[in-house]
């Protein structure tokens, strides 16, 4: 069974949700209130065969080993953020967590960047309500599902890109998944085709209003060591005295 340095498993979905607002409640226990926005979260995006849930679980590791905090980092990739929308008390538990005012505040956020003529845009929403609800608590390392631009306004996050010639993209996928180089190429132009797809279609694009990543990185020149500490440096000048022990 994995586990955090703090404790708590995370064998299941249930875990590690449970264990993640337990861990809210546990500060506002110990009188140190989590001060919605103020612990930074970080969002990484990146185009398809580059390696975003790696950095999230090597981040994950190096945050809680370097900075001790007591509220403790988790990295939600995909599939996580799926099943937390559709487990109605999983989710209910994340959102009612954030105090009245930011809820209202981010449903009136959400009728501005989502695209309400969509026939699933009501699941995206609930998508959407637990991603930037995680955000405002911290410590939350969040990959793809749009996470950047459903967070985009707040002050405590740090938003990351990879990249990389698709050439090395294809490369990748061959390796990993045992694929010819012809199979490989038709999945890397399909994904990213699903992605664009999927932010083209839930998403309004605000062309006076671009949205910018902090750091975009070419996959292909670092290793994921070395993107740990691209990302980890970055954090530190950024929210450096809100990481240790917070």
């Amino acid at each position: 069974m994995n586990r955090l340095p703090h404790g708590w498993a995370v064998a299941n979905l249930e875990a590690r949700i449970s264990a993640h607002v337990h861990a809210w409640d546990k500060a506002k226990g110990r009188n140190e209130p989590l001060v919605p926005e103020l612990l930074p979260f970080i969002t990484i995006s990146r185009e398809y065969g580059c390696e975003g849930l790696a950095l999230s679980l090597h981040l994950q590791d190096i945050l809680n080993l370097r900075c001790k905090p007591f509220f403790p980092w988790v990295a939600y990739d995909n599939e996580l953020l799926s099943k937390v929308a559709r487990e109605l008390n999983l989710a209910r538990n994340v959102v009612e967590a954030v105090d009245g005012k930011r809820r209202s505040e981010m449903s009136e956020f959400f009728d501005a960047i989502l695209n309400r003529h969509i026939d699933d845009t009501l699941v995206v929403r609930k998508l959407a309500e637990v991603i930037r609800s995680l955000a405002i608590h911290g410590h939350a390392i969040i990959l793809g599902r749009g996470s950047y631009h459903i967070t985009q306004d707040l002050k405590n996050g740090l938003h990351i890109r990879l990249v990389a010639p698709q050439a090395w993209r294809v490369a990748k996928i061959s390796a990993d998944r045992n694929l010819s180089q012809h199979d490989a190429e038709k999945i890397a132009i399909e994904g990213e085709c699903g992605r664009t797809r999927y932010l083209e279609t839930f998403f309004n694009h605000d062309v006076a209003h671009p949205f910018h990543h902090d750091l975009i990185i070419d996959n292909s020149r670092f290793n994921l060591a070395q993107i740990t500490e691209i990302v980890f440096t970055a954090l530190s000048a950024r929210f450096g005295a809100t990481l240790v022990g917070s």
